[in-house]
């Protein structure tokens, strides 16, 4: 079986669903011939489309972003993961939020042969909104990428890290900024940071550190080095930073909300997102109670080992060949 695995056009700073299924090629080739491409730019797309052709592939699996290509793909041979539709939902408006829906969500969901979503969230997203009743959905779970693996530290309760990925509006940093002011603590910023948000991290007194476009290689550094991981989303289509923390040993706080509360697997401090004293009184208990903290992190290995590679790539070898069969 040769199976191509169809990636977005390179971009500084954003590798996470190239590395999750880099990781998966790893285990799929141990059944089959695997060819990870990257696209060009949209102006290539003609051309990325012929030259996915010429490669004969039994599947071309598209991992995410670049939907629209389903539409030049043989539809008996595709798969289409969708991540969440949280650009479409919160981000774009006016005639890029309509042309948003039609190339990257509605006709690729109807051209590809088989869809699949990384949790049962975004599966009911996809339903519910592109009344895809008659086309099932498979949900296959993420699993993190390489080199996340455990680290042991000292957990500095003085004055502990507290590393937060990502920054844009619907990751809740405002709410985090608010809920640890006040307390002794540096905070670690992965993203970019717009003024106001960097305003209130100034004005809450609160020390912190900022990264942007960093490599893998450096994010796996931050996971290290910190004492805990806050991920208080309001919205995610699965939450890739829940199972790095745990894999990596770090006791979790995150929000109290589908698909995170389910993808933590009861090893995370669950708090509601909007409500800024009950993310305060979490991220405390996590500092002060240390055999709370540590039964986190014990659990959580645990849950990250469930997400491994090696099981979601069997899920989709098996999707593979439901696929060829039919």
């Amino acid at each position: 079986m040769r199976v191509v695995l169809v990636y977005r056009h390179p971009q500084p700073g954003s590798f996470s669903i190239e590395e999750l299924f880099h990781t998966i090629a790893v285990e799929l080739r141990e059944h089959a011939e695997v060819i990870e491409f990257a696209v060009g730019s949209r102006w290539q797309l003609l051309a990325d489309a012929y030259r996915l052709r010429r490669l004969k592939a039994d599947i071309y699996h598209i991992t995410g972003d670049v939907t629209y290509i389903a539409m030049l793909l043989p539809r008996r041979h595709s798969v289409l993961t969708i991540h969440d539709i949280g650009n479409w939902l919160f981000t774009l408006r006016g005639w890029k939020r309509r042309l948003y829906r039609l190339l990257w969500l509605c006709w690729p969901l109807r051209a590809a042969g088989a869809i699949t979503a990384i949790s049962e969230a975004t599966r009911f997203d996809i339903v519910e909104r592109f009344a895809l009743t008659d086309r099932p959905i498979r949900v296959i779970r993420n699993c993190c990428g390489e080199g996340f693996r455990p680290f042991d530290r000292p957990f500095r309760s003085e004055c502990p890290v507290i590393l937060q990925v990502g920054t844009s509006p619907h990751k809740n940093v405002h709410r985090l900024a608010d809920a640890i002011k006040g307390i002794r603590c540096k905070l670690i910023l992965v993203g970019k940071l717009v003024d106001d948000l960097a305003a209130k991290l100034v004005e809450n007194e609160i020390e912190f550190a900022n990264f942007v476009n960093i490599s893998r290689e450096q994010l796996i550094e931050q996971y290290r080095q910190c004492d805990l991981v806050s991920f208080l989303s309001l919205s995610e289509g699965f939450g890739v930073p829940v199972i790095e923390a745990q894999a990596t040993g770090r006791a979790l706080i995150t929000s109290n909300i589908s698909p995170l509360r389910e993808v933590s697997g009861g090893a995370a401090c669950l708090v509601d997102p909007r409500d800024v004293d009950a993310i305060r009184a979490g991220i405390l208990k996590i500092i002060e109670d240390s055999d709370y903290r540590n039964s986190l992190i014990s659990r959580g290995y645990d849950n990250a080992a469930t997400h491994s590679a090696a099981n979601v790539g069997k899920e989709y070898l098996n999707l593979y060949r439901e696929l060829l069969t039919c």
